[in-house]
């Protein structure tokens, strides 16, 4: 009897602890899932505030492209013009040329001055021999000269040999050098060393001069100069640009070569193409040294 009426008292703590945790543990509970509501409000609020905030993306032409693009397009408007008007003797092709020759010498010295290639420095300067040996070439007519001189022939040689020496520079710098590569100026080496013995023999005693020596070794001049660029796969992969641009010139001349081809209107703007392909060449390639 003792003992069953203190047990209750015993027991009586124990009924009120339970209790008391019973009723403070719901507002913790509580307390928690406010604040994973709220910080689930906040997030979605700054979303939307920066989704609100974040500035349209405009996609912006960079200037040299439009730069590129306007001397392309007024450039040959222009050349078709001129073509027009010196068939209406308004003034000579002279001026023409000298035209598209001026702002490329610019281009190549400028290059000179800022690039840190020795290979395009090399190649620059051998580009701006032929801009100047060409440009001689196209004064020339102001000038008596007898028929039969060999300096047009020699000019000739000299420009083919320039821009031959100034392509192999360029295409060299940058460009990774495959097997092909390697074999391909191992040919070019052993036929430019034989080229001259091989025309002399070749040709018939009757047409042997130096000016038909000379003009052939221009030609063999034009061909290698147009291969170094056109007849690489690694110059296509690495620099496509320059390589269509830079084989346009030898590939237009040796085009006006064949007969019945390079007569009358056709010729004079062709050949204008073929200084604004060089022209834009050097201006694809000083923007890249500008990098």
């Amino acid at each position: 009897m003792t003992e069953s009426s203190i047990q209750p008292e015993i027991n009586a703590p124990a009924k009120t602890d339970k209790l008391a945790i019973q009723f403070v543990e719901p507002p913790a509970a509580v307390t928690q899932q406010s604040a994973t509501t709220a910080t689930t409000a906040t997030t979605a609020t700054f979303a939307t505030s920066a989704t609100s905030v974040a500035p349209s993306t405009i996609i912006w032409t960079p200037r040299f492209i439009v730069l590129f693009a306007l001397t392309l397009v007024i450039a040959l408007s222009a050349d078709s013009l001129l073509t027009q008007a010196v068939l209406d003797r308004l003034f000579r092709e002279t001026w023409v040329s000298l035209a598209h020759l001026l702002p490329a010498f610019v281009c190549l010295l400028a290059i000179i001055i800022v690039t840190r290639s020795w290979w395009i420095r090399l190649g620059a300067i051998f580009a701006s021999i032929w801009v100047l040996f060409i440009s001689l070439n196209h004064v020339l007519p102001f000038f008596r000269l007898d028929p039969s001189s060999s300096i047009p022939s020699l000019l000739n040689a000299i420009i083919c040999s320039a821009l031959f020496g100034a392509y192999i520079c360029l295409s060299i710098d940058r460009t990774p050098f495959t097997r092909w590569d390697i074999w391909f100026f191992r040919i070019v080496l052993i036929v430019s060393i034989c080229a001259a013995p091989v025309i002399y023999i070749a040709t018939p005693a009757d047409s042997l001069t130096l000016n038909t020596i000379e003009s052939d070794l221009a030609a063999l001049g034009l061909i290698l100069a147009l291969l170094v660029w056109w007849a690489r796969p690694s110059c296509w992969k690495m620099r496509p640009g320059l390589a269509l641009l830079f084989g346009m010139l030898p590939a237009i001349e040796l085009l006006l070569s064949l007969h019945g081809i390079g007569t009358g209107a056709t010729n004079l703007y062709l050949t204008q193409v073929s200084l604004l392909c060089f022209l834009l060449g050097t201006m694809r390639l000083l923007k890249d040294q500008l990098r």
